[in-house]
Order: structure tokens, then C-alpha cells, then sequence
């Protein structure tokens, strides 16, 4: 068979169309969780506020740590202010556009398991675990992001930080 009747019968596009739906679809998750991976990595500062049960709030200076590769996020958050530091601790696997892992705050004796969604530009997890329960929202890019987190059942109810990478 010749080049111009393989053409010409359709022999290689038939191969084309097949060589496509082998391959699957384009790999868009997996784009967007090496996407995260790759923009958090790195050592962050920057400062926020804590607000407690109580009511009260005060201002805190904090560092980020993110690492890992692969499917694997591992942070570390640590944040100093007067009354109470931060110690935020998280090891997340990340497949599909989910993530599932463990997540724990040492001051406040908190730690659980996180699940959630992650994205190339954002990260939101729940988290609970022995008494408490809350969420963490990470917005980022390549300079810059922010974590909220919301919790019950604890002393912390809420810390809001905006992050420089170093």
C-alpha cells in the first residue's frame, strides 16, 4: 500500500482518531496539581490576624514552608503574636483535583484529617477531627497568597494571613 492510498482510503486518519482515544483526555488535573505544587513550594512571611472564641483578636507575624513533589503537599505554617502562636502542620495527597490527607494546629491541640479540592491558583480543604472542625482556604499565585481558616470547637475560631514568598 502507498503513501497517497493510505491517504486516500482513510487508512491514517483512522490511525490518528485512534492514536487520540488511546492517549485519553488532556490531562488537565494533573496540570493543575503540579500547578499548585510548583507555586506553593518554597518558604513564604507574612502576617494576618487570629481571632479567638472570645472574641478578641490580635495581629500575628507568620512564616510558610511548602514542600513535596509528585501528587504529595506538605506544609508548615507558624505564626507568633502575643497571647498564642500558630503551628499548623498538613500533609495532603493531591490526585484528580482532590486532596486528602492529615492536618493539625499543635498550640490548640487540634489535629484531624483534611479533604478538599485544589486547583492551579486555589486550595480548599475541611478539616476535623477529635472535637473540632473547620475549613482552610488557600488563594495563591506565584508572588503572593492567603490562607483563611475558620474552626469549631476550639480556642482559635479564625486566622487570616496574606503571604510574600522570601
Amino acid at each position: 500500500m502507498t503513501f497517497q492510498s493510505c491517504v486516500s482510503n482513510g487508512f491514517l486518519t483512522s490511525i490518528a482518531v485512534l492514536a487520540i482515544a488511546v492517549s485519553g483526555p488532556a490531562p488537565s488535573a494533573r496540570a493543575a496539581e503540579d500547578a499548585a505544587i510548583s507555586t506553593l513550594k518554597g518558604t513564604w512571611g507574612g502576617s494576618g490576624r487570629i481571632s479567638y472564641k472570645d472574641g478578641s483578636s490580635e495581629a500575628i507575624r507568620c512564616s510558610a514552608y511548602y514542600t513535596g513533589g509528585g501528587n504529595t503537599l506538605n506544609m508548615v505554617i507558624q505564626c507568633k503574636s502575643e497571647k498564642n502562636p500558630i503551628h499548623i502542620r498538613s500533609k495532603l495527597q493531591i490526585d484528580g483535583g482532590h486532596a486528602t490527607g492529615e492536618w493539625e494546629e499543635r498550640t490548640f491541640n487540634a489535629s484531624g484529617s483534611a479533604s478538599g479540592n485544589v486547583s492551579a491558583n486555589s486550595m480548599t480543604l475541611n478539616i476535623s477531627g477529635g472535637g473540632f472542625s473547620g475549613s482552610m482556604a488557600v488563594s495563591f499565585g506565584k508572588s503572593s497568597h492567603n490562607v483563611n481558616i475558620s474552626t469549631q470547637g476550639i480556642e482559635m475560631s479564625r486566622a487570616t494571613i496574606s503571604f510574600s514568598r522570601k
